[in-house]
């Protein structure tokens, strides 16, 4: 074995042992920013997003506020991250129920049937803060045309309604998609809808419901029909 090739050797062994230290290195990180991001996001459900100081939430992790500070910068792109966090893991689980359904409008029935369980579960302290935060969150998640299905699981709800022929084949599902994101967004902003005191069953059986079956062909209005007991 020559010098050269030793040398060689060892540098190859050094390179991947350093990757291997890269790489834990950043996977531990992530690991710490995760738990920040998941105790943050109770820390708001629980007490509102205002009440969290930066203070308040390294001593309740028991880490220092400059390790907080050097992931997030400020309160705000914390709380911006957290609320990623928070759609991300719901996402999640509508994902689940959309894969788990036998078609589209079980899906749907079960989506809306949780939302309804979960609807109240919120304090009022979160809700109204988190209202502040909604336009800068909306503009961070919807950056690039990509972001369209994949921060958006009503874009595979409504894709997979194509295929399945429940929802028409006409659609432009970026388009549809989009309005139901800004519906959502109208919902929980608008001053209009708050002086009514709409109830969510309210909203879901006056708005939601009645877009959808809008969108359905007559395979889906007919399961529409039955899932939901509507009638002509």
């Amino acid at each position: 074995m020559t010098a050269r090739f030793f040398c060689e050797k060892i540098n190859r062994k050094l390179k991947n042992e350093n990757s291997f230290v890269v790489l834990q290195t950043l996977s531990e990180t992530m690991d710490v920013k995760t738990k920040v991001l998941s105790r943050a996001a109770e820390l708001f459900l629980q007490i509102g997003i205002r009440n969290v100081t930066m203070d308040f939430l390294a001593a309740d992790l028991g880490m220092s506020k400059r390790t907080i500070y050097e992931f997030f910068g400020q309160k705000d792109a914390l709380v911006i991250e957290t609320l990623h966090f928070m759609i991300r893991m719901e996402n999640e689980e509508t994902i689940r129920l959309i894969e788990s359904a036998e078609n589209v409008v079980e899906a749907l029935y079960l989506i809306i049937k949780r939302k309804k369980e979960l609807r109240g579960t919120h304090p009022v302290v979160f809700l109204e803060d988190v209202k502040r935060y909604i336009p800068q969150l909306l503009e961070s998640l919807f950056l690039h045309e990509d972001d369209l299905r994949q921060n958006s699981p009503s874009y595979l709800l409504l894709e997979r309604g194509i295929k399945e022929g429940i929802f028409r084949k006409s659609l432009d599902l970026k388009l549809v998609d989009s309005f139901l994101q800004e519906l959502l967004t109208v919902m929980h902003t608008s001053q209009r809808i708050v002086l009514l005191k709409a109830e969510g069953h309210q909203l879901l059986e006056n708005i939601f419901i009645p877009y959808f079956r809008g969108i359905c062909t007559q395979k889906g209005i007919n399961l529409m029909n039955d899932f939901f007991n509507l009638e002509e």
